[in-house]
């Protein structure tokens, strides 16, 4: 294999794909992206048995072939070449060579036959929606997906769409996160639903530019594939039966209150400052008239902060982890929420102040007990 390609080319397929190539495996064809030269196409795949990257791009050709570089060291090599064409070669022996300006590099490859094999990159069921708008669904409710393995269908986001409406869940033991948009969904009108795993989408993120030009999003009955252009993201699906999230939502909140999201944060943050992470401190929320009491005593030492806010119905003292508190309000789109509780070993529920018929967002934390 052998092709010419100046340095922005290169490294526009090289870090997408690299993003998909393992780093917790002993598996030099894992840790690597597999190049491959047909006329003057190059194709990079990076690939970790459970999500991938496809990019192509067009080259100048000398020499067709493949061979497998690895993803860190080819990543480092090119970023660090001067603004010019660089040629990339490999030989029967799989040893690349790269060279570009004044620079020289010999780094021993893979042969290409050592690739996993790739899933059929194209989907029974597909739909289109705006990228900005998958960007933005996924940042604002990926915080909530579990961490742990111990059940393994909540480390994923549950995505169902219904008369071009989507609806979006993530949840663990302790918060859960709910985004709903309408008309979104173009080119289907069907009814099905899948899971995603959140660490997939967190890279699927990163790939979004905010644009409004649309993504093909396909899926078969075990991957789902997301393609932007001449970039292929694919991810192998959650199999299993999903929480049934709507029993979690609380249906007989009777205190709520109107606080400018802003005030809450910096409150918060102000609170957290002494909260002792090994022991989880909780932050004290008191809603009590017109105000919110945030406070948190440690080893440390003691912290009170107070903001107004406009409530309705009972005063009512809540402890929360700081962390899921602040996620959930980092999430929210819109300076005026509303916060619902009923008691204080229930979860609270934040909301946006005013409605919109077609955008809409729930955030549940649930609370920590409080030692008096």
């Amino acid at each position: 294999m052998k092709f010419v390609a100046d340095k922005k080319t290169l490294l526009s397929m090289i870090i997408p794909a690299a993003s998909a190539a393992s780093n917790k495996t002993t598996l030099p064809a894992l840790e690597g992206l597999l190049f491959t030269l047909k006329d003057d196409t190059l194709t990079v795949c990076g690939y970790d048995l459970e999500k991938g990257v496809r990019t192509m791009g067009t080259v100048t050709a000398m020499e067709e072939g493949s061979v497998i570089i690895n993803a860190q060291k080819i990543t480092s090599i090119v970023r660090n070449f001067p603004d010019c064409d660089i040629c990339i070669e490999s030989d029967d022996r799989n040893m690349v060579r790269i060279t570009g300006g004044m620079s020289d590099f010999s780094i021993h490859g893979v042969t290409a036959e050592m690739f996993p094999g790739l899933p059929e990159l194209g989907g029974e069921n597909a739909f289109n929606i705006s990228r900005t708008l998958m960007k933005d669904i996924i940042n604002s409710t990926v915080f909530a997906v579990a961490q742990s393995e111990a059940r393994p269908i909540l480390t994923g986001e549950l995505f169902m769409i219904e008369n071009r409406t989507l609806t979006c869940v993530a949840l663990d033991n302790f918060r859960l996160a709910l985004r709903e948009e309408k008309n979104c969904v173009f080119d289907n009108d069907n009814r099905f639903s899948f899971i995603v795993p959140g660490k997939a989408l967190s890279d699927l993120a990163k790939l979004l530019d905010d644009d409004e030009e649309p993504l093909r999003v396909e899926f078969t009955a075990k991957y789902i594939i997301f393609k932007l252009g001449d970039i292929v993201f694919f991810s192998r699906l959650l199999e299993g039966e999903y929480l049934d999230y709507r029993r979690a939502l609380p249906q007989s909140n009777k205190i709520f209150a109107t606080i400018n999201r802003s005030d809450f944060i910096e409150s918060a943050e102000r609170a957290s400052l002494l909260v002792d992470e090994k022991l989880r401190t909780p932050l004290r929320c008191k809603f009590e008239d017109n105000s919110l009491n945030i406070s948190c005593s440690t080893q440390y030492g003691s912290v009170n902060d107070n903001i107004r806010i406009k409530k309705e119905g009972d005063d009512i003292e809540i402890g929360f982890n700081n962390r899921y508190l602040l996620d959930a309000l980092r999430a929210c789109k819109d300076e005026k929420i509303i916060a619902s509780l009923s008691t204080p070993l229930m979860s609270m529920m934040i909301e946006p102040a005013e409605k919109d018929p077609d955008s809409s967002y729930k955030y549940l934390v649930l609370p920590c007990k409080l030692k008096d």
